[in-house]
């Protein structure tokens, strides 16, 4: 669906794509500077409490405001909102770049509208993942797939030691992926045999780590947050074994990736675009298709993304938000599919690869 909508459409001009990704830019810039008078107050939930931290306050000592507020506090309020604001413009170019045809400009708003609107206004925890997300995907194309690898490993652990923790899981979890697609048939058994049992010799502790904190996201957002909780929800069992586990993993399961299922609005149906966009572009590429050596580390990283995330996202929202920092990932998975299936196409034909469109 995606891959066809990606050659869909007359082709555009790299000036009409220059001029378009110039307009985006300054709709970007004007946004930015007019701050909160024109955005709404829940994108600032936070960036308040980075910025309470940053100006000294001790409310959230230790936590991961904290250390995000200690970081942008090296930079200052105004270079601080500039470097936001190039991270902003930055991922805006890298998105049009991997637009060819009209179908693939539909897809780069499906990318891009998100990630920009959530994280790219305010100096928030997820703002460094895009930037992460930046430098990985020029790290893939300038240094190959070693180098990509120790940037995912140190950019990953770097972000887990100081801001979420979690981020260890996915990137042990991208790495076991990204081995499970290499293997064979035997191995692939093995491995998801021992998933299995690794995950039902769990103590009842385990489980409660790991699904809990749903349980209590969902209670600030009823109890205390004046922003609601239109898509919130409960763990349907309490996480106290494998079976329990099981359940409410499948549960969270459906109402993150079928939204539409249980809030039939048009949110809920420009948040299912997304995410369904988002697994799509995690399909596997033939090896000979790798354009780029290593790019399977993107998608394996976003179905890491998606995975963890699953465990413990209260809501609709907040999986789209968090998702979101990494869908450059996505875009440039889906215009490497996209290139070497036009590749393909004009050697079937007789054109010589060279000549084929970039």
């Amino acid at each position: 669906m995606f891959d066809t909508l990606m050659r869909s459409g007359p082709p555009l001009s790299r000036g009409l794509i220059a001029w378009l990704a110039g307009l985006s830019t300054l709709c970007y810039s004007g946004l930015f500077m007019a701050g909160k008078s024109f955005l709404p107050e829940f994108l600032f939930r936070d960036s308040d409490k980075i910025q309470a931290q940053m100006n000294g306050s001790s409310a959230y000592d230790g936590s991961s405001f904290d250390a995000v507020g200690k970081f942008y506090a090296m930079f200052g309020p105004t270079l601080l909102n500039v470097v936001v604001l190039a991270l902003g413009v930055g991922f805006i170019l890298a998105i049009f770049k991997r637009v060819r045809h009209v179908g693939s400009l539909g897809v780069a708003l499906v990318f891009g509208s998100p990630c920009v609107f959530f994280n790219l206004f305010v100096a928030s925890k997820d703002t460094l993942v895009v930037a992460l997300s930046l430098l990985i995907v020029w790290t893939l194309r300038r240094g190959g797939a070693k180098l990509t690898m120790a940037a995912v490993l140190f950019g990953y652990a770097s972000y887990a030691v100081s801001v979420r923790t979690y981020y260890l899981l996915i990137v042990a979890l991208a790495g076991c992926l990204w081995i499970y697609r290499r293997a064979g048939r035997r191995t692939r058994l093995v491995m998801i045999g021992a998933g299995l049992l690794g995950l039902y010799a769990l103590p009842t502790i385990g489980y409660y780590a790991l699904l809990h904190p749903r349980d209590m996201a969902v209670d600030y957002l009823v109890y205390q947050s004046p922003f609601g909780a239109r898509t919130s929800f409960y763990n349907l069992r309490p996480p106290d074994g494998f079976s329990s586990f099981c359940i409410d993993y499948a549960y969270a399961a459906l109402r993150l990736h079928l939204p539409m299922l249980f809030s039939p609005d048009p949110r809920g149906l420009v948040m299912q675009m997304f995410v369904l966009a988002a697994w799509f572009s995690t399909r596997p590429m033939r090896a000979n298709r790798e354009t780029w050596p290593g790019v399977s580390v993107l998608a394996c990283l976003v179905m890491a993304h998606m995975m963890v995330s699953t465990l413990f996202e209260p809501d609709l929202g907040s999986y789209v938000r968090h998702l979101s920092s990494v869908s450059l990932f996505c875009m440039v998975l889906f215009s490497l599919r996209n290139n070497a299936s036009l590749e393909a196409g004009a050697t079937v034909q007789g054109v010589p690869e060279a000549a084929a469109p970039k």
